[in-house]
């Protein structure tokens, strides 16, 4: 019993020491609220204390940009991507709740203008309808002049390359998962400002974390949704952990911050 106890404290205390990741509400607050990406969720996770909300973005049959992650939409049993705007705005999600057009999504986290606004760019039907989505969306970051508090994110790496031609000093992250994963040199090679992977490539790529350290790429860890992945991403030094309970997460890690000071 002796032995166990010291075990846990000498974890406390390396997790203490360590820099403390960023909390990300993933798709706001995912699962103890509302249904994901919607204007309730998003202010959960506010509420919550989040450092930064990812939130994904589709483009209709109509080209018109819609706050969803899809592709199937719920009840109606069609793709967001194969219904027009209209329809999409119709369709009743879980609990009621409707899908935000990008306008009031920003229109919402303005007034929360500390908390990033992390975008993602959802794999659409044809590389052109990709280019399409995402610059509609950059226009609309432009116009309601939301560039500081925006970052892009995408799985793929054209559409990352897309956000940089179309503004070469927006702040992208990859997204890539599993075992093969590339490496922080190439991220930065890339032009990539931080890389978003599992805890699956984390744990069969060590060195990646280090690496991007070194070479000033952010990470992100996701999905991070219990207090001992917490503690992995912590002793890693990883920049972000990106949570579906931000309403837990918060806690916790402002526990940690709270013995590491004490411990001082």
């Amino acid at each position: 019993m002796k032995k166990a106890l010291f075990s846990i404290l000498c974890l406390a205390a390396a997790v203490a020491m360590q820099a403390q990741p960023k909390v990300v509400g993933h798709r706001g607050c995912r699962f103890d609220g509302p249904f994901e990406n919607t204007l309730a969720s998003m202010k959960l996770a506010q509420k919550a204390g989040v450092d930064a909300i990812e939130f994904d973005v589709n483009l209709t049959s109509d080209d018109k940009v819609i706050v969803f992650h899809g592709p199937v939409v719920p009840g109606l049993e069609k793709d967001i991507r194969k219904i027009t705007f209209a329809e999409a705005r119709a369709a009743k999600l879980p609990g009621g709740h409707r899908m935000p057009t990008l306008e009031e999504w920003f229109g919402q986290g303005r007034k929360f203008p500390e908390i990033k606004l992390i975008i993602e760019f959802k794999n659409q039907l044809s590389p052109e309808k990709e280019t399409l989505l995402i610059e509609k969306t950059m226009a609309v970051v432009r116009r309601m002049k939301m560039e500081a508090q925006v970052e892009y994110t995408a799985f793929g790496r054209f559409k990352c390359l897309e956000v940089h031609r179309i503004d070469p000093a927006a702040k992208v992250i990859y997204l890539q998962s599993g075992v093969g994963v590339h490496d922080a040199a190439w991220a930065a090679e890339m032009g990539f400002n931080g890389i978003s992977y599992d805890l699956n490539a984390f744990l069969n790529n060590p060195q990646i974390a280090d690496e991007a350290k070194r070479l000033g790429i952010e990470t992100t860890l996701w999905l991070v949704n219990d207090f001992e992945v917490a503690d992995w991403a912590i002793l890693h030094g990883i920049d972000y952990i990106s949570s579906d309970h931000p309403e837990k997460l918060v806690p916790y890690m402002e526990a940690v911050r709270t013995y590491r000071n004490h411990s001082e």
